[in-house]
């Protein structure tokens, strides 16, 4: 990206799990908005061509809120790489335009600028080769799970659009429950099925399985209700409880249902970003939900996270060291503020899922809270 809110310039490395974690206001939504602003912009081709900053997946205002605060410049950039083919758009603002208006795409292979032009249909290319489709299709079909979700609330809306992508829940997991229901009997790849558990492989049984192993006993069950276009869901809390409505339960059951949902019905090869998946779990859940999105992503989901739990961390961590993700498929990213500038370090992760370094600030506060508390008291 290029000239987007903190960033003069970024270009963020991702892996099959990508972790950002750091201080507040440091540039991490920053980072996974870009993403999301093309994917909305891709989702919503109607009229000309231009970046939609508001909508479902992200809400960012007006231009003057995205171009980079110290860019002197109209114009900023934002794209993806895969496989070695890069796509880079370019927006613009017009002298007599409220809204960033796409001027160009550029097109690199192995690095290097492919020599063509072509013309828009929204933001979409109509001549675009067959090399960069994938990388549109896994933009337009990105899955996002936002920080706030459906929890209190007894019904659950059906999706508008008959094509949605499987699995794709909604940024607030509104649509978890439609899609259990809907998917409940398609089989998960064995992957992606709870090891300690011999449930069959579907995917009611594996989000049932995968939701105990965090919080023991409990169940979802999803059911229409008749002459509606909503669902209801129902949850148990334990082997002896009845069914009870969500909002009669604790946040963090939840907020890991669509959780669950998403990563196990996702396509292979699409792409799954999830802000603060610790939301409301215990220590031991959000470590056991790190195991889970590190197996997710070792099946073939990209999974794209936004963190501040040493416990989802540490779960990542563990699941490397237990074999389930290559060390080389996953990157951790900090971010700090340093004289009003993004910094980034990126510690190496070995097989044993020992990190190479240790940046001040990254993870560190329990050991300094320690440190405080043995340090003799001076009265």
């Amino acid at each position: 990206m290029e000239r987007f809110k903190c960033f003069d310039s970024l270009t963020l490395p991702l892996a099959p799990l990508t972790l950002l974690t750091g201080f507040n206001a440091a540039g991490k939504s920053t980072a996974l908005q870009s993403l999301l602003l093309l994917s909305q912009s891709l989702q919503i081709q109607r009229g000309p061509a231009e970046l939609r900053l508001k909508g479902p997946l992200a809400n960012l205002g007006t231009p003057s809120d995205v171009i980079a605060w110290t860019a002197g410049s109209n114009e900023i950039a934002l794209g993806v790489t895969a496989r070695d083919t890069e796509l880079l758009w370019r927006f613009r603002v017009p002298d007599d335009s409220r809204a960033l208006k796409a001027t160009r795409l550029e097109f690199f292979a192995d690095g290097a600028a492919v020599g063509f032009d072509t013309d828009f249909e929204g933001i979409r290319p109509r001549n675009l080769p067959e090399a960069y489709r994938e990388s549109l299709s896994i933009l337009e079909k990105l899955i996002f799970l936002s920080a706030s979700r459906h929890a209190e609330t007894d019904l659950f809306p059906v999706p508008d659009d008959a094509e949605s992508s499987i699995g794709n829940v909604g940024p607030i997991g509104e649509f978890a429950a439609w899609w259990l229901y809907q998917e409940g009997d398609s089989p998960v790849p064995p992957t992606r099925s709870l090891k300690s558990v011999k449930a069959p492989t579907t995917l009611r049984h594996q989000v049932n399985a995968w939701a105990s192993d965090l919080f023991p006993g409990v169940e979802f069950n999803p059911l229409p209700v008749t002459g509606t276009s909503f669902m209801k869901l129902q949850i148990k809390s334990g082997p002896t409880s009845g069914w009870i409505r969500p909002a009669n339960i604790g946040y963090g059951i939840s907020y890991a249902f669509p959780t669950l949902v998403a990563g196990l019905a996702a396509p292979a090869g699409s792409t799954l970003i999830i802000d603060s998946p610790e939301a409301h779990l215990h220590p031991r859940g959000q470590a056991r939900m790190g195991a889970f999105l590190a197996q997710i992503a070792a099946s073939g989901v990209q999974i794209l996270m936004e963190t501040h739990s040493d416990h989802v961390m540490d779960g990542v961590r563990i699941a490397i060291r237990q074999g389930i993700l290559p060390a080389a498929d996953a990157a951790f990213h900090y971010f700090t503020r340093e004289d009003e500038r993004t910094l980034i370090r990126t510690p190496q992760i070995d097989e044993d899922g020992r990190l190479s370094e240790w940046p001040e600030g990254f993870f560190d506060q329990h050991r300094r809270n320690m440190a405080m508390l043995i340090k003799p008291r001076v009265d």
